[in-house]
Formats: structure tokens, sequence, C-alpha cells
């Protein structure tokens, strides 16, 4: 059962000026003079954003890892989810590098956001097995830098380290990731930059007690 999907996410345009402008020694070193400027910065990220997603359910999987076969699940969906390419060459065309942190902040508002919309499509796919999905499990955040992450990316749960660099290749083929065109590159970072990859366990739904 496997998903291939280009999505839209809300600009949220409030809600991420709210946490920016809790960054003000930030903002003032980027440059910006106003509040409307940075409202015109967040809508101006938000228009290189091409969010894409692949994601898989599994039963009963056992994807081989390395020798331990650490990863076993009874039921998952794997997923990866990116921004897409074109946010790479605008923080590179940024003037300065506070600039680029403040835009960074902003990137990663939008990854929480287009994450969160493929949890919730999970969750909506496993309700209609009688299913319910548990807390994410990621494999892959990209790193933040000096930006400010949201809370959900800062405190996730991730896989330890060494098991996740071994993953990655084994997850990517297996979700046709270059069908929204992510690539492992030598280093071990994902490209596009702004992509993460995730598990969400899924479970039987509990029936609730008779009266």
């Amino acid at each position: 059962m496997r998903k291939i999907k280009r999505f839209k996410i809300t600009l949220r345009e409030r809600e991420i000026l709210n946490r920016l402008m809790r960054e003000l020694p930030l903002l003032r070193r980027a440059g910006f003079q106003s509040q409307p400027e940075v409202s015109a910065f967040i809508s101006e990220i938000f228009k290189q954003i091409d969010p894409g997603v692949v994601y898989e359910f599994n039963q009963d999987a056992h994807w081989e890892l390395d020798d331990q076969s650490i990863l076993h699940k009874e039921m998952f969906s794997a997923c990866a989810v990116t921004l897409g390419d074109k946010l790479a060459p605008f923080l590179q065309a940024l003037p300065n590098d506070d600039k680029r942190t403040a835009a960074i902040t902003v990137i990663l508002e939008f990854l929480k956001t287009a994450i969160l919309f493929v949890v919730d499509l999970i969750k909506e796919q496993a309700q209609k097995e009688e299913c319910e999905t548990l807390d994410l499990q990621f494999v892959y955040i990209p790193p933040f830098g000096a930006a400010g992450a949201p809370k959900m990316l800062r405190e996730a749960v991730r896989l330890e380290k060494t098991v996740a660099d071994k993953a990655l290749p084994t997850i990517l083929p297996h979700l046709h990731a270059e069908k929204i065109e992510v690539s492992l590159a030598p280093d071990g970072q994902l490209l596009p930059t702004y992509t993460s990859v995730f598990f969400v366990p899924w479970q039987k739904a509990k029936k609730k007690g008779k009266k």
C-alpha cells in the first residue's frame, strides 16, 4: 500500500510571525526594520516550497538494516517528506547569516506542518482499518544549525544515529523516494536539504469496554 503525493500546506503566517517576533535581536541583525517586512519574508519563503511525500504501510515487515536486524515493527508506515529543491538556492542568495538563520526557522515550521499533514493522512488510513497510530519516530531530521526548531522536531524521538545511518539506504529504495526527487548524499545527509524520514507505528484499536 504505497502512496506518492504532491500536496499543499497552509501558510500559517500569523503563527510563524509570532514565533519569529520572539527573536527580535536576530531580526534586527538580519536587517529587518518592521513587522510587515518579516511577514513578506515568510510569504516569500512559502513560495519556494514544493512539498512531496512517499509513504508505505508495512504489516509484519522485517527490514534487514544490519546483522542484528534491529528494526522490527509489526505494523507501521514509513514516510519521506520533502519541501522541495528551491530552498537551498534561496538560502544561499540571502545577504547574511542572520537572515539565513531566520529563514531556516521559518522553513522548519513549514516542515513541521508538512509532517503533521502526512501523519493526519496516515491516521485516517489507520482508522479505516480499525487501527490507531502511535507517536512517530524519526529516522532523519535535517540539521537545525543556529535556527530555532519547533518543539515537535527539537524533542522528537529518533532512532539511534548508528542505526539510522544504516537504515536510510534501506528505507529510501523501499519507499521509491526518487519519485519525489529525494536521495542520500555521500555525507549521509538527505537531498533536498529540508527532508525528513520517519515511522508511524500502528496498533489495533482498543475496543471500548461494555457498559
